[in-house]
């Protein structure tokens, strides 16, 4: 029960922050036109958002290993807070600049956190189900994010907008103080013995960190660039109106949203490395076919299925992370895996610009779709090492808890699963 309770106070942490800020960043780039801000100093500020993801996710995901995640938590809200009044404040852009900064540093330390609390209340046997429903908490919000930022943009402006990103904030911050309890989770809990730093990754290390490193950096990669393309496809290419773009620019993350549950599930009965190499390679295919969709129901029949093909292999990757970060500190590994995330994230519109100017719109997504491929490739190669270990690994456990359950038999003592 305490378990429970503390998933739906990290689900709630999670909805109201991703909301808040899903709300701000659609707006953000028009709040600063709006300001008179143009050319390189209308990038900066996004420019050193991502950044400061990319360089402080893994040092801060062992300072939280070692100080605790409700005091993690605390801090990175407290920022959040922070922030959001400071958008309120109308400053100018130097400043605004700095608070991107602050709020780069607070995504940093929450969401590996976040991932390390919610792994540790997820047994085993149900790490994906546990993962992918968690999840729906994040797509959820990003679903809801602009468009309840329009409605409050076009009720009470800019100030109305941050004004409710700034509540949404102190709700979080006020949940997790509740509901976090003091003293869960001491420092080191998840961390092997010995080992309070941040853990120096061997490239030859069986277990395959980097394979989900390379994965990670390639979806990411293929988001960020697609993202920005797209919408450019639509209107210079298609002609399709607003209303019809953002039909197509919203389904696959509604179809993620819908699909997250059922896929956790079967994550948790189906080899979880074969279900990322399914998903990975599935949605890179579809990437070489998006230049080659002649109207509206085509396109939009492929970004549902890239949706669909996502979320096969998302809570199966999550359900790996978290297995590594079992073994090597969770915290300090989600950090390493979000600094890869985010450097997918800010690789791809930079690549995407590139190839646009040489290959022209085509080109941008047989990028994605190649760098997909290869960051899939990569991730079934490291991992074959993998599976002759688990599978050893798995018949010792079952050696084990057979020996278990067998003398305690003889003392009565009920038998147990093992939790992660």
């Amino acid at each position: 029960m305490r378990d429970r309770n503390l998933l739906r106070t990290l689900f709630l942490v999670n909805f109201a922050v991703t909301l808040g800020f899903g709300i701000a960043d659609a707006f953000f780039s028009t709040y600063l036109f709006s300001l008179g801000v143009r050319g390189l100093m209308l990038g900066l500020p996004l420019v050193c958002y991502s950044l400061t993801k990319i360089f402080c996710s893994r040092f801060l995901g062992a300072w939280s290993d070692r100080a605790g995640y409700r005091r993690a938590v605390t801090v990175s809200l407290a920022l959040y807070l922070l922030v959001s009044v400071g958008y309120l404040l109308q400053l100018p852009v130097a400043m605004l600049t700095v608070l991107r900064l602050l709020q780069g540093v607070s995504c940093a330390l929450f969401r590996p956190v976040l991932l390390s609390l919610v792994g540790s209340c997820a047994p085993e046997q149900k790490r994906g189900t546990v993962l992918a429903t968690f999840d729906i908490s994040f797509y959820g919000a990003l679903c809801l994010g602009p468009l309840v930022g329009g409605l409050l943009k076009d009720a009470w402006g800019f100030a109305g907008l941050f004004a409710v990103v700034a509540l949404l904030c102190l709700t979080s911050l006020f949940a997790a103080l509740r509901g976090i309890p003091v003293g869960d989770l001491r420092p080191g809990q998840d961390v092997p013995r010995g080992r309070t730093s941040a853990p120096r990754w061997k490239w030859d290390r069986p277990g395959s960190y980097q394979a989900l490193l390379a994965f990670i950096f390639g979806r990411a990669f293929g988001i960020s660039l697609t993202g920005t393309f797209l919408p450019i496809l639509l209107t210079a290419k298609l002609g399709l109106t607003g209303a019809r773009s953002g039909v197509i620019l919203a389904s696959g993350t509604v179809a993620m949203t819908l699909l997250l549950r059922p896929m956790g599930l079967l994550s948790d009965r189906a080899p979880r490395r074969l279900l990322v190499l399914t998903g990975g390679s599935a949605v890179s295919i579809l990437y070489f076919l998006i230049p080659a969709a002649p109207g509206f129901y085509q396109m939009l029949l492929l970004t549902l299925a890239i949706g669909v093909c996502s979320v096969i292999s998302q809570p199966a990757s999550s359900a790996l992370l978290v297995e590594e970060g079992a073994r090597h500190g969770m915290a300090v590994t989600a950090g390493t895996f979000n600094a890869a995330l985010n450097l997918g994230f800010a690789t791809g519109p930079l690549a995407g610009a590139l190839l646009q100017g040489s290959f022209g719109l085509a080109g941008v997504f047989h990028a994605a779709g190649a760098v997909g491929l290869g960051a899939v490739a990569l991730f079934a190669l490291h991992s074959r090492g993998v599976e002759g270990e688990g599978a050893h690994r798995a018949s010792a456990q079952s050696s084990a808890l057979a020996s278990v359950a067998e003398s305690s038999s003889c003392e009565s003592i009920p038998p147990y699963s093992h939790a992660a």
